[in-house]
């Protein structure tokens, strides 16, 4: 029986703007002091948010209904205190830009490696043969444009299966362990990884990793960042429950066994441990950014519900 009139659609739009964010806002070096705490921010939000509930199946022995939602987000910093940006916010050198998403990567533009000298080259945007602070640009976003999940719900007689897959799409991250264990500068205190087999050794090699001691290797650049989107299998519980008639005799009204899975697979192109990561933890500003972060936990659990 395929129930199709039990399918509820929702559909949300929302625009919203706010103001007074409180930020750090630069001051003259002849101060003393780099920043100041002040309210001179001003963010618009704006986006869609949609979710399906449907019972797919309901019969006797099996039911089978399933939950969908997924949102659109899209925000841009409106205005600051005389358009001054703030730059060099954490590892990643996050950023707030007027006219750009909030916390974006804000570096050198990375175009490669040198056949021949080995060293990594630099968008010169400028175009004065030079590469200083004036050839940072916004080369990443962390925000990205599509979050959400899925949930099926199975039941088959004693049985019952839940799964649920997280996803989200867009997103850039600065991988900060390699800029540590890739850039062959600080190999006497950091093991590097396997990829620096890779690298630039004679001219005219064509490779993405430079050479060993290579002028650029340890700068925060757009080297280093990577597509953070990832679909992960983030909780699969399966459960049995014991017939009443038997579980009577024990004196219970209901006794269930339940084995549940936690992270089982991550499905990802990003190269460090895990893409759901970030070093400073929850923040406006200083997002996507991995440092040596402790990547969320596998986990399996098995647990007896009882009532009597």
């Amino acid at each position: 029986e395929l129930c199709q009139s039990r399918l509820i659609l929702a559909l949300d739009a929302y625009y919203y703007n706010t103001y007074d964010l409180l930020l750090n806002r630069p001051l003259p070096g002849s101060i003393g002091f780099g920043s100041v705490d002040a309210n001179v921010g001003e963010l618009e939000n704006k986006g869609l948010e949609l979710g399906i509930n449907a019972v797919i199946f309901d019969g006797d022995q099996l039911r089978w209904s399933s939950n969908f939602n997924i949102s659109y987000n899209q925000n841009k910093v409106l205005e600051l205190y005389q358009d001054q940006p703030i730059t060099n916010q954490g590892r990643g050198n996050n950023a707030v830009i007027v006219g750009e998403p909030i916390g974006v990567f804000y570096q050198f533009k990375s175009l490669g490696v040198d056949p021949s000298t080995g060293d990594l080259v630099f968008e010169d945007v400028d175009f004065n043969n030079e590469i200083n602070d004036e050839d940072r640009q916004v080369v990443g976003n962390p925000n990205p444009d599509f979050t959400g999940g899925w949930t099926n719900n199975l039941q088959a007689g004693p049985f019952d299966l839940s799964v649920f897959l997280q996803f989200v799409y867009g997103n850039e991250i600065f991988n900060g362990v390699r800029q540590y264990a890739e850039n062959m500068t600080f190999a006497e205190s950091d093991n590097q990884l396997a990829s620096v087999k890779l690298r630039w050794r004679a001219p005219g090699d064509r490779t993405p990793i430079p050479r060993i001691d290579g002028i650029y290797n340890n700068d925060i650049t757009s080297h280093f960042i990577e597509d953070g989107s990832f679909l992960r299998v983030k909780n699969v519980t399966l459960g049995y429950n014991f017939p009443k008639q038997t579980i009577s005799h024990w004196g219970l009204s209901n006794l269930r066994l339940y084995l549940t899975g936690q992270n089982l697979l991550t499905f990802t192109n990003y190269s460090g441990l895990d893409p759901e990561v970030n070093y400073s933890g929850v923040g406006s500003i200083r997002r996507g950014t991995d440092f040596f972060t402790f990547p969320q936990a596998r986990m399996v659990t098995f647990g007896v519900k009882l009532s009597l």
